[in-house]
This record gives structure tokens, C-alpha cells and sequence, in this order.
């Protein structure tokens, strides 16, 4: 490969990392800086505000889970009021099959279907 084209295949890689790379390490580094805020403020409440918040993420996170992933029946706890409201979501039984109907057969004068 001559120097000319690489030399252009690097500038134009550059580029491409300055002009992508940036806003996607300022989300990262915003991301992290608000993790980070998160984690100071959720460290300084109380230990029962704490287990609210835990609680509260807990049923966000499974509802989001099942979302995806069907729960079974045998994880179900009939103690736990979110996953009782999940049972109104439960799947319907698939319809039956239709019965096939067969067609008329046609008298044809020749063999092949085909007129002669």
C-alpha cells in the first residue's frame, strides 16, 4: 500500500474517532458522574428508606425481566402483591386447529390436467 493512501485511510480514521468517539465517551462520562451522585445520596439515607428504594427496584427490574423472559409458575409467591398482579398476564391457550376441507375433485378428459 503506498504512503499516500495510508496516510489518507489514517486521516480519515481519525476523523471518523474524534467525530464518533466523542459524544459517546461524554455520555459514558455523564452516565458515570450521575451513578456516581446516585450512589453518594442512596449511601446517606436512612436503612429503611434504603430498603424501600431496594424494594421498589426489585419489582421495577422483575416486571422488566418478565417483560422478556415468561416467569414459571414454580418461582411465583402468592405473598408477593406484584407477582400477583402478573397473573393477569398470563398466556392464553393457543387456538385449536381448523379442520381441512377437501376440495371437489374436478373431471378432467385428459390425464395431465392440461387441455388438448
Amino acid at each position: 500500500m503506498p504512503a499516500r493512501t495510508r496516510i489518507i485511510l489514517l486521516s480519515i480514521a481519525a476523523l471518523a474517532t474524534i467525530v464518533f468517539l466523542q459524544p459517546l465517551l461524554t455520555l459514558l462520562g455523564g452516565v458515570m458522574v450521575l451513578a456516581l451522585v446516585g450512589t453518594l445520596i442512596y449511601r446517606d439515607l436512612p436503612l429503611d428508606t434504603q430498603d424501600i428504594i431496594e424494594e421498589y427496584l426489585n419489582a421495577w427490574l422483575r416486571r422488566a425481566r418478565d417483560g422478556f423472559w415468561p416467569s414459571s409458575q414454580s418461582r411465583r409467591d402468592e405473598d408477593d402483591p406484584v407477582l400477583m398482579m402478573e397473573e393477569e398476564y398470563e398466556e392464553k391457550p393457543a387456538p385449536k386447529p381448523r379442520a381441512r376441507r377437501s376440495r371437489a375433485r374436478s373431471k378432467s378428459g385428459s390425464g395431465n390436467g392440461s387441455p388438448s
